[in-house]
């Protein structure tokens, strides 16, 4: 028979969100205690007490934890034996752990009613926001100022590719923004991300270092302000701003475009190539780009020379 436990308040957050998506990573636990050691301490506790289970690295719901949430009223998300459903649910639990640690709202594929190219289901993993789905808002409203979100991984196969792509493409109208998350970088500058007619599209690498640049810009104004630095009361902004084009800087001989990119956006970067390469069309204009460090490389390889590519630090 297992320890009493006496749960509080995070206890609770925990086991409901171990109801939601099913496993959960140890290194994760943390999100919910806010902490590197007490979070440790009190999975042991929950552990003796059954209400979870610990699984080589990962933690599951206990005998003590399903019945504690069935007696709530709550219930919770059985995850079958099918290995590839397993390791979907480990990806999307570990991406919604990793979006909230940086302060974004993150919702999961099956709470959201988007479009699917087959009837197989879903192959985006969820939704995620600035903030959070307002009180009673329409789900096309939640949407408009959102991010669909897809992970590209390792043993990822051409058809499910495939299927993913004519997604991205069918849901363009709907979303703010798209974010892909990939394991490898045979993905960058895939055709299908050049071109994907959402207002921000990233391509960013599942890595450490990512998390703390998506917390950055968790402040929509925070690449802005990173422009004004660099160039201080020069800085122009437009009347109107266009889907790119926010700010310039103006001399007697030419109108430069400034630019900015916290994350590989190859729709900008294709964008900035045209408005370079076209002098019929834009006449006496010029491009500078502002990026982090992170992608500075990528700008540098994917820009024509006549772009000016400066580097801040996040």
């Amino acid at each position: 028979m297992g320890k009493r436990v006496c749960l509080r308040d995070r206890d609770i957050e925990f086991l409901m969100f171990l109801s939601e998506y099913g496993i959960i990573k140890n290194e994760n636990v943390k999100l919910f205690y806010n902490s590197e050691f007490y979070y440790k301490n009190r999975l042991a506790s929950l552990a003796k007490g059954e209400m979870v289970e610990r699984l080589y690295g990962k933690v599951g719901l206990g005998r003590k934890g399903k019945s504690y949430l069935n007696k709530m009223g709550f219930g919770y998300r059985n995850i079958n034996r099918d290995d590839n459903y397993k390791k979907r649910m480990e990806r999307v639990s570990d991406i919604s752990c990793k979006i909230q640690l940086s302060g974004w709202s993150f919702e999961p594929s099956w709470r959201c009613e988007v479009n699917t190219y087959t009837k197989r289901g879903n192959r985006y993993v969820g939704v995620m926001s600035r903030y959070g789905r307002g009180y009673a808002e329409k789900e096309d409203d939640f949407f408009k100022r959102s991010y669909i979100v897809y992970y590209l991984h390792y043993d990822i196969s051409p058809r499910e590719l495939k299927y993913i792509l004519r997604e991205i493409t069918r849901n363009k109208n709907r979303f703010r923004g798209l974010v892909v998350f990939t394991e490898e970088n045979i993905w960058e500058y895939h055709k299908k991300f050049e071109d994907t007619g959402y207002i921000e599209s990233y391509l960013i690498p599942y890595d450490d270092e990512q998390w703390e640049i998506l917390k950055c810009i968790k402040d929509e104004q925070f690449m802005q302000k990173k422009v004004y630095e660099v160039f201080g009361e020069e800085l122009l902004t437009l009347r109107c701003k266009t889907i790119f084009e926010e700010f310039y800087l103006k001399d007697e001989e030419y109108t430069t475009y400034v630019f900015y990119m916290p994350f590989l956006n190859f729709d900008l970067m294709h964008y900035i190539n045209f408005v370079s390469s076209d002098r019929r069309l834009f006449g006496d204009v010029k491009s500078k780009m502002i990026c982090l460090d992170n992608c500075i490389w990528e700008a540098r390889k994917y820009l024509d020379k006549e772009v000016e590519v400066v580097c801040v630090e996040k």
